[in-house]
């Protein structure tokens, strides 16, 4: 069986949003920088690249701020965010839980009562161990989930149903293993779930590559398997795909910007400009390369656009997996 998540930057006409050369609106005040997760895993990093270059380019001239409110998946921040409305001084990091959380009934804020502004980057969904972890492959954690889908505790952030969760069910259902009977252990952010992993407290991480760069580099983790369609680079050139060890998934995931309700076609506009300039700079171009991050803009409109198709197929891969059921 093979899903894929497809994220593609379409040439599409414009239906939403301002042209790009209508700007009349800039800060006048602070901006937030909302981040959905704790600190330390890739939405919050993601943001904090951001803070940087907003800053250090001079795109925002204005103080910017990262504010991390995590909780509900994501939730906590979009309420919060929305009691901003029509406030361009307030964007916030997202994911595609923001869709998933929305079929799910897991959020009292729909993906259509939020602004579309950015598509920013993407990247594949990988599992991982500490290093001195019994598993040392993907087919040797298939085997464990096998015998006993329940023995393994495995962190899959940051709710039931996110890009990682689904990417974790559906190689489990590959394998033929009941995926209610899965141990999904739910945690604040990538940078939690790495957290339990080498203090013994999971067995495994299903996340971003990037969320885990930084130990499989020092030696202190090890990545069994990446839903990619096929490698990818340092430091995981090494590393085999679920398809090459028999279970054909693939799964990405991106990392968005978004407003919050209202926002006016000038503010729209002036954020158009700003995050597509900020992906053209060195600091981003660095980060990209760092944390294995795949470039991937896409404007307020085109954002709009993948976040209605994410939302049909994200519904479709929940009701195959028994995890929503059909209305």
């Amino acid at each position: 069986m093979k899903k894929r998540i497809v994220v593609v930057a379409a040439c599409m006409l414009a239906t939403f949003g301002p042209p790009a050369a209508a700007q009349s609106w800039k800060p006048e005040k602070p901006v937030e920088i909302i981040v959905p997760t704790t600190p330390g895993g890739s939405v919050d990093l993601t943001a904090r690249v951001l803070q940087k270059i907003f800053q250090d380019s001079g795109l925002v001239k204005v103080p910017v701020t990262v504010v991390n409110k995590p909780g509900g998946g994501g939730a906590v921040s979009l309420v919060y965010l929305n009691q901003h409305a029509g406030d361009g001084h307030y964007i916030a990091t997202n994911t595609p839980n923001i869709i998933a959380n929305d079929i799910n009934g897991r959020t009292p804020v729909r993906y259509s009562e939020v602004t579309p502004l950015a598509t920013l980057a993407s990247q594949y969904t990988a599992v991982a161990v500490r290093a001195d972890s019994p598993l040392k492959t993907g087919q040797d954690l298939v085997e464990r989930l096998r015998k006993d889908p329940g023995s393994l505790a495995v962190s899959t952030p940051t709710t039931l149903g996110s890009v990682n969760h689904m990417a974790y069910a559906l190689v489990a259902r590959a394998a033929g293993v009941d995926v209610k009977k899965l141990k999904a252990v739910i945690l604040g952010s990538g940078g939690d779930g790495v957290t339990a992993v080498l203090g013994g407290h999971v067995d495994a991480h299903v996340g971003t590559t990037s969320s885990v760069i930084r130990m499989v580099e020092s030696g202190k983790m090890r990545v069994l398997a990446i839903a990619a369609p096929k490698r990818i680079g340092i430091p995981y050139e090494a590393t085999p795909t679920w398809t090459e060890q028999g279970f054909p998934v693939v799964m990405d995931t991106w990392r968005g910007v978004i407003g919050p309700r209202s926002m006016t076609r000038d503010q729209i506009a002036f954020w158009n400009d700003v995050l597509a300039k900020a992906v053209t700079t060195d600091t981003w171009k660095q980060a990209l390369q760092a944390n294995s991050w795949e470039a991937n803009y896409l404007d307020s409109n085109e954002t709009r656009k993948l976040f209605e198709t994410d939302y049909a197929e994200y519904r479709s891969i929940l009701t195959e997996l028994g995890m929503l059921k059909e209305k």
